[in-house]
C-alpha cells in the first residue's frame, strides 16, 4: 500500500477544508474575511510584492484575499485537487494566478515574499509542509496560517477520536495542532521569530445576528488566559531568516495628488535613540511626496534622541527638532508639536509604530476622501494585537464602555497616539492633560465637535528587545483618563 506523500495530504486537506467553508454560509464568509484583513495588516504588505496562497481551492478564500490586497500584489493561488481549478479560474481575480501543482517541487525557490493559507497545513506532515514553504519564501519572507487548535474542545475531540473526525468531515490525515510543537517543528524548518497565537472564538455554527457582539468582544475574550486556549484557530506565523530585498527601497505609497506637500507630521519621544530613526526614514521612504515637515518633539530624553534628529534634520530640511527641557509630558508634547506644525493635515504618532508605516495610507485614504481626520483603530476584528498585555486591553474596553454614552456614536480606539487631522480641527482642540490621556482629549473633542473623523483598522506589534521598553503603564496613566472622563461628564449632564 503506497504512503501518503505531502502533496496527498494537501489534496486531501484542501477537498474537506472547501467542504468545511461551504458547510456554514452564514458565518465562513465572515471568517474569511477576517483572515484576509489579518493577513495585510500581520504583514504590513506594500504593492508588488508577491503572495502563495497554498491550497487555493476554488478561489473562497483568494476572494477575500485579493480585496483586502487592493489587487496590488500579485497572489499565486496554488490548486492540488483539479476540480477546482477552473472555478478559481472563472472567478478572474484581479492580479491573481491560479496554478494546479502535483508537487510543490513545481514552483520556483525563494519565489515569495509571503506564504499564506487557511486550514491546510494542520495534518500528519505538516513539519515537512513547513520545510517545503521554507524553499519557496525568499530571504526574510514570512508565512502566516491559520490552523485548527488542538485545545479548542471539537478539535481535541475529533482530533483523539479519529472516527469522530471522519464522520464531521475531517480528512484522514487531519490533526489539531499544539503550540509547543509547532515552535519546535517550525524552529527545525529554520523559521525566526515564530508566533503562535490562539485566534478566532467564532464558533462557525453562530446565529448571523450574534456575529456583531462576538465582533466586539473577541478581541478581549482571545487574551483571557483561560478562554483564549477554547479558540478554534490558532494564528501561525514565522520568518525565514536574511533581508528582505523588496524592502529595500520601500515603494513610494504617496499617490494622491491632493495630498502633495500636505502633512506636518508630529512625533513625541522620549529616550527613543533606538527607533526614532528608523521612523523617520521609513515615513520619508514612503511618504516623502506628501510630507510638509516631520517635527520629532524630544521630551526631556537622557539619550542620544536629540542627536540623532538633528544630525536627521542637517541631513533633509524636513526633519525639525523640538526640544524640551522642562515638565515633561506625553500631552505636553503633542501640545507643542502642534502648535509648530504649519501643514494642512496634522499626522500624530509614537515612534514604536515604525512596524506599521506602509498601515498609514489608509489614514491618508481617508482624508483623501474628504473625512476631516482619521485614527488608527487597535480594536475591531480586522485589526491585529500581537503581544497586547491583557490589562491595557482591560483599561481600554472599560474606558471607551464608559465614553460612549456621552459621546451618542460608537468608537472603538479613540485613546491612541495614532491620528491624522486636517489643521482646522487640530485647532481647536484644547489639550489640558499632562500625560497620555492628552491622547484621549484629541479623540474625543473633535467627535464632540461633530466634525467628519473616522476609525481604520492598524495593528499593533508589541516592542521588541531592540526597540526599547514603552513609558506608558496602566496605573500611572489610569489617573489622567478618570479626568477625561470626569470632566467630559460634568459638561454633558452637568455633574
Amino acid at each position: 500500500m503506497r504512503h501518503a506523500t505531502l502533496e496527498d495530504n494537501l489534496r486531501e486537506m484542501e477537498r474537506t477544508r472547501e467542504q468545511y467553508w461551504r458547510r456554514y454560509p452564514a458565518t465562513s464568509p465572515t471568517k474569511l474575511e477576517w483572515r484576509a484583513l489579518t493577513v495585510r495588516h500581520a504583514f504590513h504588505v506594500v504593492p508588488g510584492e508577491r503572495v502563495l496562497e497554498l491550497g487555493a481551492g476554488s478561489g473562497l478564500w483568494t476572494e477575500h484575499l485579493a480585496e483586502a490586497l487592493k489587487g496590488e500584489c500579485p497572489i499565486t493561488a496554488v490548486v492540488f485537487d483539479p476540480a477546482y481549478a477552473d472555478e478559481l479560474e472563472s472567478r478572474s481575480l484581479p492580479n491573481t494566478n491560479a496554478v494546479l501543482v502535483e508537487s510543490l517541487d513545481e514552483l520556483a525557490p525563494e519565489s515569495f515574499d509571503y506564504v499564506v493559507g487557511t486550514a491546510i497545513i494542520c495534518h500528519d506532515r505538516y513539519g515537512e509542509n513547513l520545510r517545503a514553504l521554507h524553499r519557496l519564501l525568499k530571504p526574510g519572507g514570512q508565512l502566516l496560517f491559520f490552523e485548527a487548535n488542538f485545545w479548542n474542545p471539537q478539535v481535541f475531540v475529533k482530533s483523539l477520536v479519529r472516527p469522530v473526525g471522519r464522520w464531521a468531515g475531517n480528512a484522514a490525515c487531519q490533526i489539531g495542532m499544539r503550540r509547543f510543537e509547532l515552535v519546535h517543528e517550525a524552529s527545525r524548518a529554520g523559521y525566526v521569530e515564530i508566533d503562535v497565537i490562539p485566534y478566532d472564538l467564532l464558533h462557525p455554527r453562530a446565529p448571523a445576528r450574534l456575529i456583531p457582539a462576538i465582533q466586539s468582544t473577541a478581541y478581549l475574550l482571545e487574551r483571557v488566559p483561560a478562554v483564549r486556549e477554547l479558540c478554534g484557530t490558532l494564528y501561525i506565523w514565522a520568518r525565514r531568516p536574511g533581508i528582505r530585498r523588496s524592502r529595500l527601497p520601500d515603494v513610494d505609497l504617496a499617490t494622491h495628488d491632493t495630498l502633495r506637500d500636505s502633512t506636518s507630521v508630529v512625533i513625541p519621544c522620549r529616550n527613543e535613540a533606538t527607533t526614532v530613526e528608523r521612523l523617520v526614514a521609513g515615513l520619508l521612504d514612503a511618504y516623502e511626496d506628501y510630507i510638509h515637515e516631520i517635527i520629532v518633539v524630544d521630551d526631556n530624553s537622557t539619550d542620544e534622541t536629540a542627536d540623532i534628529v538633528r544630525r536627521l534634520a542637517e541631513a533633509n530640511p524636513l526633519v525639525r527638532l523640538l526640544e524640551r527641557r522642562t515638565d515633561p509630558g506625553v500631552g505636553r508634547a503633542l501640545r507643542d508639536g502642534y502648535a509648530a506644525a504649519t501643514g494642512r493635515y496634522v499626522l500624530s504618532l509614537d515612534c514604536d509604530f515604525v512596524l506599521i508605516v506602509p498601515e498609514l495610507r489608509d489614514l491618508f485614504d481617508a482624508v483623501a476622501a474628504g473625512h476631516d481626520g482619521a485614527i488608527g483603530s487597535r480594536f475591531s476584528h480586522e485589526s491585529i494585537l500581537v503581544n497586547y498585555p491583557l490589562a491595557k486591553i482591560v483599561a481600554n474596553r472599560a474606558f471607551h464602555a464608559l465614553l460612549r454614552p456621552f459621546l451618542g456614536r460608537r468608537v472603538r480606539d479613540v485613546s491612541n497616539n495614532l491620528k491624522l487631522y486636517r489643521h482646522d480641527v487640530v485647532e481647536l482642540l484644547d489639550i489640558t492633560e499632562p500625560g497620555f490621556a492628552a491622547n484621549a482629549e484629541i479623540g474625543i473633542q473633535p467627535l464632540l465637535a461633530n466634525r467628519d473623523i473616522v476609525e481604520v483598522p492598524v495593528s499593533w506589534v508589541d516592542r521588541t528587545p531592540e526597540m526599547g521598553t514603552s513609558a506608558f503603564h496602566v496605573a500611572r496613566a489610569g489617573p489622567g483618563y478618570v479626568r477625561v472622563l470626569t470632566r467630559l461628564a460634568r459638561d454633558r449632564i452637568g455633574l
